[in-house]
């Protein structure tokens, strides 16, 4: 696979005698990383995951037996984990982060069901009035406070890993707006917490943690 933002008409990569075809994009330990280096085919994908399993829980989460408060873990320890699987290594847009409150969105109106106005007529629930009786971290501070967990492991290892990311190519970067970055969001999450020297701050596992836990906080872009 090649991440470029130039052109290459080539099906086939060589390295020494050996010949490799060139893939778009391919499966790594169930996540998808392609050529374009962005997630949003990978936000998609673990949506209709989500979607899947959703629906083959959906007599849990319609029956009266059940209470809310079950049903609230049915989503969380079942149907959320499959929907934010991986994301932190995600480089989310606003729209991906979007697409994520939707999605959860749509989960919880089905759990609290509708609520009666003042002339004794079931209308939807307005999204704020869903926020206040789930009164839980939200899908997307639970991805950001996952990405800024992540980041601290990535930012204090000495192995691999961190050698990758602290890496500069030696060329000049090209015209235009550059591409977004994993480490961009980072950047921008932890700037809206206060943190500066984030790399620095990472070495101390204490403090990152209240980093962590202030993330959960975090709405989106």
């Amino acid at each position: 696979m090649i991440v470029s933002r130039q052109n290459h008409r080539s099906d086939f990569l060589k390295v020494n005698e050996y010949t490799f075809e060139r893939v778009r994009n391919f499966k790594y330990l169930g996540a998808d990383i392609n050529e374009d280096a962005n997630s949003h085919e990978e936000v998609k994908r673990r949506l209709i995951a989500a979607n899947r399993c959703y629906f083959g829980l959906l007599s849990l989460f319609k029956s009266k037996l059940l209470s809310r408060k079950s049903k609230v873990t049915l989503y969380k320890v079942l149907v959320r984990p499959i929907a934010l699987y991986a994301s932190s290594t995600w480089a989310t847009t606003k729209s991906d982060e979007k697409k994520l409150e939707v999605f959860e969105t749509k989960i919880l109106r089905k759990i609290f069901g509708p609520k009666k106005n003042n002339e004794g007529e079931y209308e939807i629930r307005s999204n704020k009035n869903l926020e206040e009786l789930y009164n839980e971290t939200n899908i997307v501070g639970i991805l950001k406070s996952a990405r800024i967990g992540w980041a601290g492991h990535v930012w204090r290892s000495k192995g691999l890993i961190g050698q990758i990311i602290s890496w500069k190519p030696n060329t000049k970067r090209p015209r235009g707006r550059p591409r977004q970055r994993w480490s961009d969001r980072i950047k921008e999450d932890l700037k809206r917490l206060g943190v500066r020297n984030a790399e620095k701050t990472a070495q101390n596992r204490e403090d990152w943690r209240q980093c962590v836990v202030a993330a959960m906080g975090l709405k989106g872009l």
